[in-house]
């Protein structure tokens, strides 16, 4: 039995849940014995990886969905494949997203910037809006959405798309919690500092990177993906039912809010 039992059975869609933060909350709501969709863009054969991981911990009741998160066709889909193979959706987690160089924002193309825009915040709204909805007329309801320590403040330089996104979506969190407060859906947020995900090791893979971003760590190490996933399973919980439209940074005394 996991930590918290209320959870067992629930309905969740993990989106960018087949690596790193995602593929960590997808093993925490395994554990909880929850029914789990992962969602990733292209990449089947990684789905697939992650898919047999989950149900090797023990819950058969997990399948991964390919698409995008940015196209609202393809979210429809998404939804649909969801209910028609676990039931109705009660956990959504924003958790797609990322950018893909870092760089001034005099050197960001148009181009760039949509792509940015699309992955981090456009895939939450098109996700939130079509599943929203349907948990405030069941009466239950849990959305979290994965967003960066860039969104709260400039501690590292990044990209300004990307932080831009980020800021973007944790106002996003706090309209559609204020949208929906009272229908028995919280939507709230977490800020993740800088995580040792896959992406991240692609991108500090020499020692001399790594080093650079851990110094920049207050507790001097960056932290690792299971680290970012705890919050959000508890934020799934009876016990967070009054936590709503909050941002919850979890950055290793980073930020400070």
């Amino acid at each position: 039995m996991g930590k918290y039992p209320e959870l067992a059975g629930k309905v969740a869609i993990i989106t960018g849940g087949t690596t790193g933060i995602g593929l960590a909350i997808a093993r925490e709501f395994t554990a909880e014995g929850m029914r789990v969709m992962v969602t990733c863009a292209r990449n089947v054969e990684r789905a697939e990886r992650a898919v047999a991981e989950l149900k090797a911990l023990g819950n058969l009741h997990v399948a991964y969905f390919v698409g995008d998160a940015a196209k609202p066709a393809d979210v429809v889909r998404m939804v649909e494949v969801t209910e028609a193979t676990f039931g109705p959706i009660d956990v959504l987690v924003n958790n797609a997203g990322g950018f893909r160089a870092r760089g001034p924002v005099w050197e960001v193309t148009e181009e760039e910037w949509d792509w940015v825009m699309d992955a981090n915040l456009k895939s939450a709204f098109l996700c939130t809006k079509e599943i929203l909805p349907r948990m405030m007329q069941r009466g239950w309801g849990r959305i979290i959405n994965i967003t960066s320590e860039a969104g709260r403040m400039p501690v590292n330089r990044t990209a300004a798309h990307y932080a831009a996104s980020k800021a973007g979506l944790i106002g996003f969190t706090k309209h559609c919690a204020l949208e929906s407060a009272g229908s028995g859906v919280t939507v709230n947020a977490t800020a993740p500092s800088t995580t040792w995900s896959e992406r991240v090791q692609g991108v500090y893979r020499d020692e001399e990177s790594r080093k650079m971003i851990e110094g920049k760590a207050p507790m001097g190490r960056l932290a690792e993906p299971e680290e970012q996933s705890g919050i959000v399973t508890f934020l799934c919980s009876n016990g967070a039912g009054y936590i709503n439209g909050a941002t919850i940074d979890v950055s290793g005394a980073k930020v400070m809010l």
